[in-house]
């Protein structure tokens, strides 16, 4: 790759002054200081300022590179010992960097770099993109200091390249699987344990039946539904099972975790980077008592309701409803430390529902917007960590076998926290297996519902929310969710709607409901 800038260094004055003093600089920090930590025999690859000029108060340059000191890197290189060297006998500060126009050339030819074109095109911070013979040219305009000195350089175009050799060997495999691949041992997909097969008790659409014998009723938002009386009873009945059977018996300890999340903790947690489109965000209404004395008015008038007048009295996003339910569990650690005798610290939360937007996704019962689970979250030594997991796993089964369900293991292929891997190398420890997903198998379907998510996040959250050991010992996150809402679909679409052929650890758990007659419904 070649970098090209043009770029500009505003000062405090006038710097006409300074020029043989800024001449003797750029030389000196041409053959060192834009040099340095550049192997001797790879010199082309370092950074030269190749031209510049003094304009009043501004000095224009323009910084050739290759890709160990990329020109923008060489830019921030030079403030310092300038800042100094003008300070000292001319009084001058630098007040301002700024770059103008910044070319990057990336070959694309055999052995070289891919380029996903249509996200290049889309980015808004890409200014121009050309394509020329055997190399693109990515062009960027209008770059603050502090852009600069955040990476976005660097993230612009990790973003949109791909070494070919990473490319070729990766071209079957879905963007999920590459990641998962490249960073862990895994391989997705792999199905590591399957009980025996169990002949299902029911045969239709658990949904419509559900529907059909007034268990649910479709509730007017995308992937909600209104649960009656049975059905509720029927999930009381499964999550007793699930936290007798499993999460008392490991030594949880329940929390209550709040369910609105900044978005400044989904940052830190690096879900923004793999899932943005996946989740709901809220706003506050603004202190703007005449916007909404108008919406009233429109209201009332009008007896609709006025969705541009209600966006108007709203601040930005600045939360999201939980999607992960583990989200405090890591802030809650946060910059604090811990004891590894006294590890692993085990809590567990079931107070609320958990939301997800599955847009088109959305089906049923068992892809829904709005559901409930059982979420486990542990830190621990990295050994800890693993057995609290696999223990997870081990129960799951053992749960599923005593309400006589059929189910599967596997290998997951989505664990959304490696998706920072893609934006920058933060040399993160990752697990050799990352995640587990349990199923329950569906009649008729190939691809079971799954109940139970199993992960071990290595150091991501350590490192993210700096969260340390007294002796600086090696510490390790997992978090396991049990998606009640699901065994439930699953247990419904095996064994049906006639309580009387339920397995015994169920059917003596669920309650007797009477439930109220209505004329029109079911």
């Amino acid at each position: 790759m070649k970098f090209i800038l043009q770029g500009e260094i505003s000062f405090s004055k006038d710097a006409e002054n300074a020029r043989e003093d800024l001449k003797e600089f750029i030389k000196e920090a041409n053959s060192e200081l834009l040099l340095r930590g550049v192997p001797e025999n790879q010199k082309k690859e370092g950074a030269k300022i190749t031209s510049w000029d003094i304009e009043g108060a501004l000095l224009k340059l323009q910084i050739d590179s290759g890709h160990r000191v990329r020109a923008h890197d060489a830019l921030l290189r030079i403030k310092k010992p300038l800042g100094e060297l003008l300070g000292k006998k001319y009084h001058l500060g630098i007040r301002k960097m700024h770059v103008n126009c910044y070319q990057i050339i990336i070959p694309i030819q055999e052995g070289s770099y891919d380029i996903d074109m249509e996200l290049a095109r889309s980015l808004p911070q890409i200014s121009d993109f050309k394509i020329e013979e055997n190399r693109v040219v990515v062009e960027l305009h209008n770059l603050s200091e502090s852009e600069l000195r955040k990476h976005i350089v660097n993230r612009i175009i990790k973003h949109v390249t791909l070494e070919k050799q990473e490319e070729e060997e990766s071209s079957a495999e879905k963007p999920t699987d590459i990641l998962t691949r490249q960073v862990t041992k895994a391989t997705p997909g792999e199905i590591i344990a399957r009980s025996k097969k169990i002949k299902p008790l029911f045969k239709g659409d658990p949904t419509e039946e559900a529907v059909k014998q007034g268990w649910v009723k479709k509730f007017p938002g995308r992937g909600q539904w209104f649960y009656g009386p049975q059905l509720v009873a029927l999930q009381r009945a499964l999550e007793e099972i699930l936290l007798e059977e499993m999460v008392y018996k490991m030594g949880f300890m329940e929390c209550l975790f709040p369910k609105l999340i900044p978005i400044p903790i989904m940052h830190k947690m690096r879900y923004l980077e793999g899932l943005p489109e996946g989740m709901y965000y809220c706003s506050a209404p603004k202190r703007d008592p005449e916007t909404f004395e108008k919406f009233k008015n429109d209201l009332i008038i009008n007896k609709e309701v006025p969705i541009d007048l209600l966006k108007e009295g709203l601040k930005d996003p600045s939360y999201v409803i939980a999607p992960a339910q583990c989200e405090p569990f890591y802030e809650f650690l946060s910059h604090e430390v811990v004891d590894e005798k006294e590890l692993p610290i085990k809590f567990f939360d079931r107070s609320g529902w958990t939301y997800r937007w599955e847009a088109g996704g959305a089906k049923g019962l068992d892809r829904v917007h709005e559901f409930q689970r059982i979420e486990l979250v542990w830190l621990g030594t990295p050994e800890q960590t693993n057995n609290i997991r696999d223990e997870s796993i081990d129960l799951s089964y053992e749960i599923a076998d005593k309400m006589e369900l059929e189910w599967y293991n596997e290998v997951g292929d989505d664990p959304f926290y490696l998706e920072g891997r893609k934006v920058e190398d933060r040399g993160i420890e990752f697990p050799d297996v990352p995640k587990y997903e349990m199923r329950l198998s569906i009649p008729g379907q190939e691809k079971g519902v799954a109940v139970v998510s199993a992960n071990v996040h290595g150091t991501h959250f350590v490192e993210g929310f700096s969260i340390k050991e007294a002796r600086k010992q090696n510490i390790w996150t997992g978090c396991t969710g049990i998606g009640v809402s699901r065994w439930v679909f699953g247990f419904l679409a095996q064994k049906g709607f006639d309580m009387e052929k339920w397995p015994e650890i169920v059917k003596e758990r669920v309650e007797k409901i009477r439930v109220p007659k209505m004329v029109t419904w079911p």
